[in-house]
């Protein structure tokens, strides 16, 4: 839906959502990334009937395919429905009753409410960027080098506004890293290599680091190591029967390259690895440490032992079954 009518009351963007007075029976949400997987998750849990469309044929492909292949299976079993290969090219929405939405398939959908989160543009166009000698690039964006300055040496800029990320944690870290380089403050001089990224679908997902995809394109030999909420004390007591930690180690010195983490508390527990990951440690400093029990933070103990049973050949899965041997 390139061209979203503002006017129509019951179609909004994500920037006006929260102004409804009244929760839909139905509801489309049209783009499936970050945020309107968000939204869908919400409005799921409040018991509306959620449509999720997407030209895509994936959700979150930027996360291990193993966390996003998890995170549409709870949402499809918590009323998600998802419809991919699809865009919207039509939306018929009259004063009294539903709103339909044709595909390009030329198939139809009839919803109470419609819900664009096909992207965003930054706001930039009232800024008269030229005039400072500045050149907005697609959507809005401004060109910035590694230390958040751009083409102009005395104007910086960060957030949104320079692209990915896009997330308020890097964005503020961009901000620190342009105050410091404007006024001279020795304190920062480069944004961190490993940033995390934080997902608040229901269930919540973090990453950072490295993917298995990733590292299979870059020809990295790895070995990763699982453990699930539902074997760990915390998780049993939260009622998380199908949150995953799941720790990538490359094989060679197990040194940590990736962590991710889908169910409760995801994007607070995936700081251990990343602080792991940015002292360049791995599995020798978990195996090392002893956790509070009973605690979530305890899964990178039982993630590693997973890791190094299955690198020395003790295990063959996550299961724990053992390998076949030959006896002579």
């Amino acid at each position: 839906m390139a061209n979203p009518v503002p006017e129509l009351t019951r179609c909004f963007a994500t920037s006006s959502r929260s102004s409804i007075g009244r929760l839909p029976k139905t509801l489309a949400v049209v783009g499936a990334g970050v945020i309107g997987a968000e939204y869908a998750c919400t409005f799921a849990a409040l018991g509306v009937e959620v449509h999720l469309i997407d030209g895509r044929d994936s959700l979150l492909s930027f996360l291990d395919r193993e966390i996003s292949e998890s995170i549409e299976q709870t949402m499809t079993a918590n009323g998600v429905h998802f419809i991919w290969k699809e865009k919207v090219v039509r939306c018929d929405a009259p004063v009294n009753g539903k709103i339909t939405l044709t595909l390009t398939s030329g198939a139809t959908i009839a919803v109470d409410d419609v819900l664009v989160a096909a992207g965003r543009q930054s706001n930039t166009a009232d800024l008269n960027l030229t005039a400072a000698g500045l050149t907005p690039g697609k959507r809005g964006l401004v060109k910035v080098d590694a230390h958040c300055r751009t083409e102009v040496p005395h104007i910086f800029a960060a957030g949104d506004v320079v692209g990915a990320p896009a997330l308020a944690a890097t964005s503020m870290e961009q901000a620190r890293l342009a105050i410091c380089v404007a006024f001279e403050i020795d304190y920062k001089d480069v944004v961190a290599p490993i940033l995390p990224t934080g997902i608040y679908t229901i269930p919540e997902a973090s990453m950072a680091g490295e993917t298995e995809e990733s590292l299979k394109t870059k020809g990295i030999s790895y070995v990763v190591g699982r453990a699930r909420y539902a074997d760990n004390p915390r998780g049993q007591i939260i009622g998380d029967e199908s949150g995953l930690l799941k720790l990538i180690f490359r094989q060679d010195d197990m040194r940590l390259l990736g962590v991710h983490v889908v169910g409760e508390q995801a994007t607070e527990l995936v700081h251990l690895g990343l602080i792991a990951m940015m002292a360049e440690a791995g599995a020798d400093l978990f195996n090392r440490t002893c956790f509070n029990y009973p605690t979530l933070g305890d899964l990178y103990k039982y993630a590693t032992y997973a890791a190094m049973l299955k690198r020395d050949g003790l295990v063959v899965d996550d299961s724990g079954q053992l390998p076949k041997r030959t006896v002579s």
